[in-house]
């Protein structure tokens, strides 16, 4: 059996994660979206149960009392963020959107987590994405979180510099792609084995 890779994708909000993730799950459908959790409405598009499950603050904490809920935090110093308790080494290879806490959290319990970090171009456009956005609030909030976010961007696998969606939605396709033949390498290199043994016979 194969094991499972966990694909961490973290960035700042406005940074492009959303659309990257659909990418990553509309090319690879063997991919399975682990959904977290938070207490903030939906926006504009979003699918509740893909993009996050939408939960009361009352569920929320349920969760985290129940043991649902593996870690969280609030964020903005406004809404609940949290993700869903599972085993990463089995089952699926599984894509999950973290800021930075979660992600050091789950590199503890995998081995086989390739973590993936979203920047924008620079504060101003990432300030004006934000702001065009319907319904969002704290601005100051969310710039002063994607500067601490982004001071950890080196701590990842990877950086893909969102300045255009087509880009970074291909390069983050390449890592995926790149990842699962890495991992596939060991099973590939029996099968050729094989092919040699069979004419040496």
């Amino acid at each position: 059996m194969k094991d499972a890779i966990l694909f961490v994708v973290t960035g700042p909000s406005g940074s492009g994660k959303g659309t990257v993730m659909h990418a990553i799950t509309d090319t690879f459908a063997d991919i399975s979206k682990v959904a977290t959790f938070t207490t903030r409405p939906p926006r504009p598009g979003e699918q509740p149960g893909y993009d996050y499950n939408f939960v009361s603050h009352e569920e929320f904490l349920q969760k985290v009392a129940d043991g649902a809920i593996a870690e969280h935090e609030r964020v903005y110093n406004d809404h609940l963020y949290g993700s869903p308790s599972f085993d990463p080494g089995k089952g699926p290879d599984r894509l999950m959107e973290l800021d930075y806490k979660g992600m050091f959290k789950y590199e503890k319990i995998t081995r086989n987590l390739v973590s993936i970090f979203i920047a924008p171009p620079s504060i101003d456009e990432l300030r004006r994405r934000i702001t065009l956005r319907a319904n969002e609030v704290n601005l100051d909030n969310r710039i002063r979180n994607a500067v601490e976010q982004l001071q950890y961007a080196e701590e990842y696998d990877y950086i893909i510099l969102n300045d255009s969606a087509e880009q970074a939605c291909a390069e983050a396709i390449a890592i995926v792609r790149a990842e699962k033949c890495k991992r596939d390498k060991a099973q590939r290199v029996k099968l050729i084995e094989q092919m040699c043994r069979s004419v040496n016979a």
